[in-house]
């Protein structure tokens, strides 16, 4: 497969690296073309707000603090997942690529004013504390979170190893503040985990794969030999679970559904320019020799995570179960600039098989199954849409001839929608109280191998 440049699909969750070049910084802000009057205009403009701040706010605020407001508030204003990252942000960012860093192991974002939790981090500080999604994070050590940006907010929650830091939320349902105190740990991201479960169909292959890092392709392919080698006989199937995945690497994305696609289009690029326009095919190898593979997803499966579903589902390959996915359908080119960070851009939309965008959308299962008896639950449902400048859907894309679906299992009538009143409450230690993956594996104990 073919990659003309590392492009980045975490979003406002998970950074991770991907490379471009900024030439001429100017000519790229003010187009290629010779600026208009217009321009020079907004630029004189932006100087003399800046000379009139220094000389007469009540302080003499730093110039380098000015200019990166400036720039990031720019950025901000373009969508969701544009921004400038300054020089240490930049370094954070590349460390986050390699699956190691420092912190909490929270996936946050800005709503509304509102700093809100989009997963933990598998075995990071946060998961171990009970943080869950749509949590609210009200106060960090005690000061208020109102006002801040999202920038100074994580600034506050990284820390040393072994500091303390305690977080107030407000959490869905609870009418009184929720106090969570942590120690702050390196988190090493344990992106693949698996396990090998018993159905009436024979053993079942459970893999998690918690982010796009640069090693989720290699890790996914370990974890397949290695649960063959448990097994000591062909598997069944296989459940790959995506859910709380926030994406990461688009090449990684494409290697990974290519792991269980034989032919077909896994995903094309569209951008402004003629260079960010690509398609990638499947190159014709399935790991599981063409095993039943169930797919969970949540609202917290997003980008690179929603590729792989898409890609799957589109080619018949897979049956997803869950609840819709996130919906963000763009891709991030980082773009160095000398000695002074980096700049998150929005360079182009990708698309699904069919030639659909699910920006906005998200990924439709194709068994809705929620792990709440409350599905509607408007905290954790928080998705692209609900962001402050996300993109409004594509239209008029030509749909690509697919597979034509086929029937679901007879089982899949049997499954319900959400958990029964009795049903235990969620312990992560216990599989067994995993509503959604229960109901996976009698999705997937169902299932015959495709054709």
């Amino acid at each position: 497969m073919r990659l003309r440049r590392g492009l980045l699909l975490g979003g406002v969750f998970f950074t991770g690296l991907a490379l471009g070049t900024a030439s001429s910084p100017f000519m790229r802000a003010v187009g290629q073309d010779a600026p208009d009057n217009s321009t020079y205009q907004q630029l004189s403009l932006f100087g003399d707000i800046l000379a009139t701040v220094k000389q007469d706010y009540v302080i003499d605020p730093p110039a380098d603090k000015l200019i990166y407001n400036a720039a990031n508030g720019m950025m901000a204003g373009l969508d969701p997942h544009s921004s400038y990252m300054n020089a240490k942000q930049y370094a954070d960012m590349q460390v986050q690529t390699s699956g190691q860093f420092g912190g909490l192991g929270l996936e946050v974002t800005e709503v509304d004013g509102l700093l809100k939790v989009i997963s933990p981090i598998d075995d990071t500080p946060g998961a171990k504390a009970g943080i869950r999604p749509g949590d609210i994070i009200v106060e960090i050590n005690g000061h208020a979170t109102d006002g801040l940006s999202l920038d100074d907010a994580v600034n506050k929650m990284r820390g040393a190893p072994g500091t303390k830091i305690t977080l107030t939320l407000k959490r869905n349902g609870i009418t009184t503040p929720v106090h969570v105190t942590m120690t702050r740990e390196i988190i090493k991201i344990q992106d693949v985990k698996y396990k090998l479960f018993q159905t009436s169909a024979g053993p079942v292959g459970y893999i998690r794969l918690a982010s796009f890092d640069e090693n989720a392709d290699p890790h996914i392919r370990n974890a397949i030999t290695k649960l063959r080698a448990q097994s000591g006989k062909p598997l069944h199937g296989y459940i790959l679970d995506l859910r709380d995945n926030p994406g990461g690497l688009l090449d990684q994305a494409v290697a990974v559904a290519d792991d269980f696609l034989t032919q077909g289009e896994i995903v094309s690029t569209k951008g402004r320019h003629a260079t960010d326009d690509q398609v990638w095919y499947a190159q014709g190898t399935d790991v599981t020799n063409n095993a039943p593979v169930v797919i969970l997803t949540n609202a917290g499966t997003a980008s690179a995570a929603e590729i792989v579903t898409a890609a799957l589902q589109q080619n018949r390959r897979a049956l997803v179960l869950g609840t819709k996915t996130f919906g963000k359908g763009s891709v991030q080119t980082i773009l160095p600039i000398d000695n002074e960070g980096a700049l998150r851009l929005t360079t182009a939309l990708y698309f699904t098989p069919s030639g659909k965008s699910i920006q906005g959308f998200g990924v439709t299962p194709d068994v809705k199954v929620s792990d709440t008896a409350t599905p509607d639950d408007q905290f954790a449902a928080l998705r692209e849409d609900d962001l402050i400048n996300a993109f409004a859907n594509p239209t008029g894309q030509q749909n690509i001839p697919l597979p034509p679906a086929k029937p679901l299992p007879a089982v899949a009538a049997q499954i319900p929608a959400v958990p029964p009143a009795n049903w235990p409450k969620f312990d992560a230690t216990k599989p067994s109280t995993d509503f959604q993956l229960q109901m996976g594996l009698k999705l997937i104990a169902g299932m015959s191998a495709p054709q």
